[in-house]
């Protein structure tokens, strides 16, 4: 029977995130693999755990806010408009995936694409992700471990979008994608950030390929490119506002290194159009 690496899925998620994450094993579900990822530099009690439970071909995931993590559930509640605007098209990402996407607020059921909808005043919050079927508990383990994979990353990111972040130091060191390292879930406010959260929520709406050249490193590397890419400011970071938080939907897009490097070969920035337009010239 498949078992679930969960130990290499969280350190994954804490490469691509920026945050660190925590894998702990739960008593099977009806028979069935069970776990929570959690971050692993915060008190549980103030943070929150995702619950994620594997089936005959399915997969559930739900948020567990810890005990005390009132501040964390009022502050996604209060998240600006352009964060549920970037839930609201993740969440659609999900239900173009055949998945079900529920979420609560105080025992009441809010439709999660219509964000304008919801209230601001939020003390109990339950989102829970549900794929069937999924290419899970299947012969081809390697299957199942991808399929796990962009579920948990999906998820993520969803939940993520509303979670206020730590704002980063001006001269963060650089990784190799272009953004800054670190980027931390933090109760006290949203703030504008440049994090992994981002890129992962960025790579998700618009996937890994190029925009302006189409190059996937995945399909020319095999496992070892999936997932790699740039992601570029459409504004430059300079041009940003101390208050602004970045939108991946609208703000961010993957761009090939060679993509990436030519774009800011020009001063403002070339744009996606005329990336292409250069390359057909």
């Amino acid at each position: 029977m498949w078992q679930p690496d969960i130990e290499g899925l969280a350190g994954q998620l804490s490469h691509d995130f920026g945050l660190p994450i925590d894998a702990v094993a739960k008593p099977l579900s009806g028979g069935w693999p069970a776990f929570e990822l959690r971050p692993a530099d915060i008190p549980r009690e103030i943070s929150f755990g995702v619950g994620v439970v594997l089936g005959w071909r399915s997969i559930t995931l739900s948020l567990t806010p810890g005990a005390f993590a009132g501040p964390l559930v009022a502050a996604m509640g209060e998240a600006d408009d352009g964060a549920r605007q970037t839930f609201v098209a993740l969440a659609k990402v999900c239900i173009g995936a055949r998945a079900g996407v529920s979420l609560e607020v105080d025992g009441k059921s809010l439709d999660p694409l219509q964000a304008g909808d919801w209230p601001t005043d939020w003390r109990r919050v339950s989102l829970v992700l549900a794929r069937s079927p999924a290419a899970v508990n299947t012969e081809d383990h390697g299957e199942n471990d991808r399929e796990l994979s962009v579920w948990t990353h999906r998820y993520l990111s969803l939940a993520m979008a509303l979670m206020p972040v730590e704002e980063l130091e001006p001269n963060s060191v650089l990784n190799p994608e272009g953004l800054p390292e670190g980027a931390k879930v933090r109760v006290e406010a949203n703030r504008y950030e440049r994090s992994r959260i981002n890129r992962a929520a960025c790579i998700e709406l618009q996937g890994d390929s190029c925009l302006a050249c189409d190059f996937n490193f995945g399909e020319t590397y095999g496992e070892a490119g999936r997932g790699f890419i740039h992601v570029h400011h459409v504004t430059p970071v300079s041009q940003i506002g101390a208050g602004y938080r970045v939108n991946p939907a609208t703000d961010l897009v993957p761009l090939c290194p060679n993509c990436h490097a030519m774009a800011h070969h020009f001063d403002p920035p070339a744009s996606i159009e005329q990336l292409r337009k250069l390359r057909t010239t």
